[in-house]
């Protein structure tokens, strides 16, 4: 089994560890981080501080779609901690932070459309039903900051964190191909805003993502592939619902 760069001297967290530091990021960016942000803007709104407030709030599209561009860039330094937390680790070689050929890039930017393409035709096929929630947030707030959101933040941050920092500590222990499969997994079942017929299509999304991380050695092949898939899936639905 291939195994990414395993050279001597490279230190990463082993498979515990990385699930250690995965579910206190989860906690702070997908509890603590975005509750802070809506007492905030109770508080400048002059309304409550209570949880009643935060849950009536959590109901404001719009207002989830800044929160998460906000707490997105407020997670930089807990990645960055998460990786220098572990003793002689360096950036470039925990993240993959590597350049990678244009042209690579290009194709496996393609695969991935037609991997999407596959996925959305046999989930028409079948009959399975789509939610709502892209259209929802299509319907509210500033393009800019939807696309700034979803088609950059989005993509730069979730790749850190899937297939940067969990992919590289669970190829460390596992190896490529489980690292590949668990990630991918893991990145579907954060989607939670989407009908269990999509989380499929998410899953498949993530594998190809994985892939391409583990074939290039460079984080910035997924990071491009995300951006465009998310890129392409906004401007549709901006586009339908003009």
């Amino acid at each position: 089994m291939t195994r990414y760069n395993t050279k001597s001297g490279v230190a990463r967290w082993g498979f515990w560890m990385t699930c250690v530091w995965f579910l206190v990021y989860f906690l702070i960016t997908q509890a603590l981080l975005p509750a802070l942000a809506l007492l905030g803007f109770a508080w400048q709104a002059d309304l409550p501080l209570s949880i009643g407030t935060v849950r009536h709030l959590a109901d404001d599209t719009q207002l989830l779609i800044q929160i998460s561009l906000v707490v997105n860039l407020l997670s930089l330094p807990l990645i960055a901690l998460m990786v220098f937390s572990k003793k002689g680790s360096s950036w470039r070689d925990y993240m993959a932070w590597r350049r990678v050929s244009i042209w690579r890039v290009i194709g496996w930017c393609m695969l991935c459309m037609f991997a999407v393409y596959l996925t959305g035709v046999v989930h028409q096929l079948l009959g399975w039903p789509e939610s709502d929630f892209m259209a929802k947030m299509a319907l509210v707030g500033s393009p800019v900051v939807l696309i700034l959101t979803v088609a950059v933040a989005a993509p730069i941050f979730e790749e850190l964190v899937f297939r940067g920092f969990m992919y590289s500590g669970f190829e460390r222990s596992l190896g490529a191909v489980p690292a590949v499969l668990l990630t991918s997994a893991i990145f579907a079942m954060m989607h939670v805003q989407y009908n269990h017929y999509e989380l499929l299509h998410i899953f498949v999304l993530g594998l190809v993502l994985a892939w391409a991380r583990m074939r290039t050695q460079s984080l910035w092949t997924p990071i491009a592939m995300h951006a465009v898939n998310n890129g392409l899936a906004i401007m549709t639905v901006l586009a339908i619902a003009k």
